[in-house]
């Protein structure tokens, strides 16, 4: 009777029992049957599972390893800033800068059907590049078992250590670039609104702002500022856009008959739209941040890269009808043909240049920390004595942006205030060098090139793995390599 009630305990002490010596001897019992439950069914975990793991689709043969888990119930943790549309705001505001309002003059000798293909050409190159960073970036994570990688970590485990000190030198560089030109034009802004303001005054009001917003806010007040000022850009866009249309609304449909299909016509546009519409430096900050598959990254790239495709395609159609209600078969500048039909459209263009050069300052701001953290540990380790012990991390565990984080952010938004305000000028020689350069060589030709170096890897230790997130296998590659070569001879 007491062994029966005992068999549904989940564990049974020993039961003494005295020894024919006289002495107590411990009886082991039979293991309970609830015991041996207990022990094929560990516990519950006391935080939830995240949503999906970080892992490729593999065929059957393969084994599926999973990576560490996060404690995603921990204040701080590096789940809690995972947000999909918080990505796909990123990448609309960083993708288009005040650069897209000049397009047009370089697509007025094609057409507007010809200068249409071209630029769709263009975003298919920039989205499949874009998709092999992001391929890259989720297997460095999920190779390391970090929640967060950097362009320059993507160099160096595919073509090591030297060549991958070279790629974080310039990649520094053009990143450090596209910062102060975004203080510059936010500054120059700043100064037309207020001329009484100090011009250094005026170069410091918004990266100071977001100085503070990014260090010292978590990021979720980072994605709502952000989000706020894509659709102050996106309101302006499109008062810009039916202002256009209300004027050569008759004359749009008469302007598609003029088609150049000439390759010197439709080419000068080509480089223009791939700068325009890239968005390569904040890449992996974006996988980061927008979920636990590569395939969240891959549809996070399509939707937020397709917001400025459109607008893109409306200026360009709109600007170009514009042309041929004025009579002007050249122009220069598509600002002043746009004020010269409606000077009420000024203050749209102005809302639209501060939101498109704030969102962009946001995007290259949250993801360069890490970025620069990797280049400076990268410089320690091979000049350092010691160079296991030379680390530099831009975050906690957790996730949130640590001491060396804070320092970084505020380092690379202080120090363009101050070359802004006393050496503009110089500098925007150099800028104009390496955004054209920089541009071809980072984010045109290595891609193809690390992800060619990846998938070959892989394939060696899984033969049978065929799967891959951007189609077209080695072909695609071959083609994308190919165009950014024919790019950077022809700037």
């Amino acid at each position: 009777m007491l062994h029966c009630g005992r068999r549904n305990l989940t564990s049974s002490p020993p039961i003494p029992s005295l020894h024919p010596n006289g002495l107590l001897r411990l009886r082991k019992t039979r293991t309970p049957r609830a015991s041996i439950q207990a022990s094929n069914n560990p516990p519950q975990r006391a935080w939830p599972e995240p949503r999906r793991q970080w892992r490729w689709r593999r065929s059957s043969g393969d084994a599926v390893q999973d990576p560490p888990l996060v404690e995603s119930g921990v204040p701080g943790a590096g789940t809690d800033k995972k947000s999909f549309w918080a990505a796909v705001s990123l990448i609309i505001g960083t993708a288009v800068g005040p650069g897209m309002l000049a397009l047009p003059s370089a697509t007025i000798r094609s057409g507007p059907l010809p200068s249409t293909v071209a630029i769709l050409i263009s975003w298919a190159y920039v989205v499949s590049s874009i998709v092999l960073v992001a391929e890259l970036s989720f297997a460095a994570m999920e190779g390391r078992g970090v929640d967060e990688v950097s362009f320059t970590g993507l160099a160096s485990s595919t073509l090591g250590a030297t060549f991958g000190g070279l790629v974080a030198v310039v990649y520094a560089a053009l990143s450090f670039s596209l910062i102060v030109a975004c203080v510059a034009g936010i500054g120059s802004l700043v100064s037309q609104l207020f001329p009484a303001l100090n011009p250094i005054l005026g170069n410091a009001l918004f990266p100071c702002f977001a100085a503070v917003l990014i260090a010292f806010f978590p990021f979720k007040a980072v994605d709502a500022v952000n989000r706020l000022l894509c659709g102050l850009m996106l309101v302006s866009i499109t008062a810009l856009v039916v202002t256009g249309v209300s004027v050569g609304r008759s004359s749009m449909l008469s302007s598609l008959g003029h088609a150049c299909w000439s390759p010197s016509a439709i080419l000068p546009a080509i480089p223009v739209t791939v700068l325009t519409l890239g968005f390569h430096v904040i890449t992996p900050f974006i996988c980061k941040i927008v979920g636990d598959s590569v395939y969240d990254a891959r549809r996070a790239i399509l939707i937020g890269g397709a917001v400025p495709l459109l607008m893109v395609l409306s200026w360009n159609a709109v600007i170009l009808g514009l042309a041929g209600v004025t009579g002007s078969a050249r122009f220069d500048d598509p600002i002043k043909l746009l004020l010269s039909v409606n000077p009420a459209a000024l203050a749209a263009v102005r809302g639209f240049a501060f939101a498109a050069l704030a969102t962009s300052l946001i995007g290259y701001a949250v993801s360069f920390p890490k970025q620069l953290a990797d280049t400076l540990e990268l410089i320690l380790k091979r000049f350092s004595p010691n160079p296991k012990r030379a680390s530099v991390q831009s975050s906690d565990p957790g996730g949130a942006l640590g001491r060396n984080g804070v320092i970084l952010t505020w380092t690379v938004l202080i120090i363009p205030i101050f070359i802004v305000s006393f050496f503009s000028t110089a500098f925007a020689k150099a800028l104009d060098f390496a955004g054209v350069y920089a541009n071809c060589f980072l984010f045109g030709i290595l891609p193809p090139v690390m992800a060619w170096i990846y998938r070959s890897r892989k394939r060696k230790r899984s033969p049978d793995l065929h799967e891959d997130i951007l189609p077209g296998g080695n072909a695609a590659l071959f083609i994308l390599f190919i165009v950014a070569v024919v790019l950077a001879f022809w700037h």
